[in-house]
């Protein structure tokens, strides 16, 4: 996983030579500090792989990794690639302590797009890319690439899979083959939104970083004021809001269609069509909103705005804070519910939702007939209880991280506002990036404390990876001989 990390500061170096620039950045490439970063990191991922080859001599049992040595792998993982992704942002003369590094390169890795700098235009070419770089790898995942390059089969391989991308065992049937062909999809829409974006006008560095960061819905931009330029035009949003759609979307959506499996489209990807119904009664409800004069604001900037904190994206196209009460509620809703299972989008995911509602309905139900056999469904399935049971240990996690998570924020950082606090807090957990108040799509997180953003990042990562592969590290059971 390290030396895949390589691999992307690498790619990183290349779009900086090959990428021109616009006259707004700065051009630097600051080669000798990526040479000093790309050295350690290379000289770390090649420590852990000989010293795997060393232990793996010694070993005398099985050599297959099972469930929990697949799990404790994710969680390691993850906090090793970002304190890795972190190393750039340290050796490339930037002025930041190694907390706000590892709060930029956890932000970026999860797809959360939360920033610590204030001027991102007077950052180095390079610096930029490997933002965009860096959410564009996540958004997927880096265990994703990791089945991919190695065999990945079997038990192990789902494991890995399932617990970072929220895809279920049902879509892992052929789990390499299908993650191969993900990625190609993946790397197949981004090209061809870059060239979209070009042919509409915007510099081929914009072009490059908003497509890596639009895909992938994590929202790292290459302006301060995100995307209220002039020079983001309502065909480039209106471009932009269908790429944040696809990557909110579930992936192996794209497959089935690709196949023509339209019963299974039907049927299998119900939440699909729950997510986008909730998009267009939001869309047209606050576009109403806006026309009556609640608040002031263009349609096509209500419709971005909505999609990309619905995608957990964090893009803003205007101060959706004016948006009033009203306003504030229905985003920090989209905020927690977030995109579908299997996206590169953050939140508690659509699908989930929809089996929450379902469980209470049956629940209800069951109260006036207790010896009544009512199955809970989605997707045309019955749905096995130990699924619910996942479903409940995440939404009393999620609920559990945000209290205790604002609780701790407001210790380390009481100046900050109730509402701010808490909308930070389910936009950390949620990947969405921007909050609300001081912590709103405008402003930049850089004055946070160091403790404030080690909690940060943790709790990026712990939504990410939706809880579990994180909790179970600090379980004596799984690591245990056996």
């Amino acid at each position: 996983m390290v030396l895949l990390l390589g691999a992307a500061m690498i790619m990183c170096v290349l779009l900086g030579l090959i990428v021109p620039i616009d006259a707004n950045h700065n051009p630097d490439l600051v080669l000798t500090d990526w040479a000093i970063s790309l050295g350690i990191t290379l000289a770390v991922g090649v420590g852990f792989r000989l010293g795997g080859a060393w232990l793996a001599k010694k070993k005398t049992g099985s050599s297959t990794m099972r469930r929990r040595e697949a799990m404790a792998l994710v969680g390691i993982g993850w906090v090793v690639c970002s304190l890795i992704a972190a190393v750039p942002y340290v050796f490339c003369n930037l002025g930041l302590d190694y907390s706000s590094a590892i709060f930029e390169a956890v932000s970026g890795l999860t797809t959360t797009g939360a920033t610590i700098f204030d001027e991102l235009e007077g950052l180095p070419k390079t610096i930029l890319l490997w933002r965009s770089v860096t959410q564009w790898v996540g958004g997927m995942g880096i265990l994703a690439m990791f089945v991919v390059v190695l065999s990945g089969s079997g038990v192990s391989g789902k494991t890995l899979i399932g617990a970072e991308s929220s895809l279920s065992n049902s879509d892992l049937s052929s789990i390499r083959q299908t993650m191969r062909q993900l990625w190609v999809l993946y790397f197949s829409l981004t090209v061809v939104g870059g060239l979209g974006l070009y042919l509409m006008g915007l510099s081929p560095f914009q072009a490059v970083n908003h497509i890596l960061t639009t895909i992938s819905t994590g929202g790292f931009g290459t302006q301060s004021d995100s995307i209220m330029g002039d020079h983001f035009t309502t065909l480039v949003k209106s471009w932009m809001i269908l790429f944040m759609i696809i990557g909110g979307l579930s992936f192996p959506i794209y497959l089935a269609l690709i196949k023509r499996q339209t019963k299974e489209i039907r049927v299998r990807y119900e939440e699909v069509w729950w997510y986008l119904g909730l998009l267009f009664i939001v869309c047209v409800t606050m576009s109403i909103l806006a026309h009556i004069g609640s608040f002031e604001e263009s349609i096509i900037n209500v419709v971005f705005n909505v999609v990309s904190v619905s995608t957990s994206t964090g893009y803003a196209s205007s101060d959706y804070e004016l948006w009033g009460d009203m306003g504030i509620g229905v985003m920090l809703v989209l905020m927690i519910i977030g995109g579908c299972s299997g996206s590169t989008a953050g939140g508690l995911k659509v699908g989930r939702i929809v089996l929450w509602f379902r469980c209470v309905r049956t629940g209800l139900k069951q109260s006036f007939r207790p010896r009544a056999i009512l199955p809970v469904k989605l997707n045309g399935r019955a749905v096995e209880a130990s699924s619910i049971a996942q479903l409940l240990l995440v939404i009393s996690l999620f609920g559990f991280f945000g209290i205790t998570g604002s609780i701790l924020f407001r210790i380390l950082e009481h100046q900050h506002s109730p509402l701010g606090t808490l909308s930070l807090i389910i936009s950390l957990l949620g990947n969405t990036g921007p909050a609300f108040g001081e912590m709103g799509p405008t402003e930049a997180w850089f004055d946070l404390s160091a403790p404030s953003k080690f909690l940060c990042s943790g709790l990026m990562i712990l939504g990410r990876l939706e809880y579990t592969a994180v909790l179970i590290l600090f379980s004596r059971s799984l690591w245990k001989r056996y």
